[in-house]
């Protein structure tokens, strides 16, 4: 089925859970060559170009910074400070969302925002869940890669950490089996020295600690 008008394709795009699309993606629906598609989606006032051949469907609501940022490199998830407001363990307001991919991606400026994207190798991109629209790693991960990552500072970390324990938000296993999956000692030392604060000792990290 061919649409003549972009509405209805804005449409089509909604019911196929892509507010954000490619030019392609419109080009498809519409039936027509992607200089003809480009002019009508630059003239669409519900649409907002996000960088070259990306765009973002505006539903005149707040913009879902974790959507976008998410759907703008395949593969990715967000991670970091910006996870642990998406968890609300941080009083902390996010400006800047840390994006998680296998290749490299120049940092992009949305609604005074800032979306950076941070390569990471394969074997250490795992940990992270489809909530809706949104790639966001489970909480366990984002410690683990700001432990990794150096960023944010331990400190933060720690807060955040802290109040997801108290919260009752924290698996501890899985933040003990991501660890050890990282594969690098200066992270499982510090989800030690994390879960120490807490009262707890784990023969496993302890474990995986002394093998390396």
């Amino acid at each position: 089925m061919a649409y003549l008008s972009m509405n209805d394709v804005l449409d089509e795009l909604i019911l196929q859970e892509k507010n954000v699309f490619t030019l392609g993606d419109a080009a498809r629906i519409m039936h027509k060559d992607n200089g003809y598609v480009s002019k009508m989606l630059a003239s669409n006032r519900k649409v907002v170009r996000i960088e070259r051949g990306k765009f973002f469907i505006n539903k005149g609501k707040i913009w879902d910074l974790y959507e976008i940022a998410s759907q703008l490199v395949f593969p990715s998830y967000i991670s970091l400070f910006s996870a642990f407001q998406y968890y609300s363990v941080t009083e902390q307001i996010v400006k800047r969302f840390s994006v998680i991919t296998l290749k490299r991606h120049r940092t992009i400026f949305v609604d005074n925002n800032t979306i950076e994207f941070i390569a990471i190798r394969r074997e250490r991109f795992f940990g992270y869940t489809r909530d809706q629209n949104r790639y966001v790693a489970f909480l366990e991960k984002a410690i683990v890669d700001s432990i990794y990552l150096n960023t944010p500072p331990l400190s933060y970390v720690e807060e955040a950490f802290l109040a997801a324990f108290n919260r009752k938000k924290i698996e501890v296993d899985r933040l003990i089996d991501y660890s050890i999956e990282m594969k690098s000692k200066k992270v499982m030392k510090s989800v030690g020295h994390l879960l120490e604060m807490k009262g707890v000792k784990s023969k496993k990290l302890r474990g995986a600690i002394g093998d390396r």
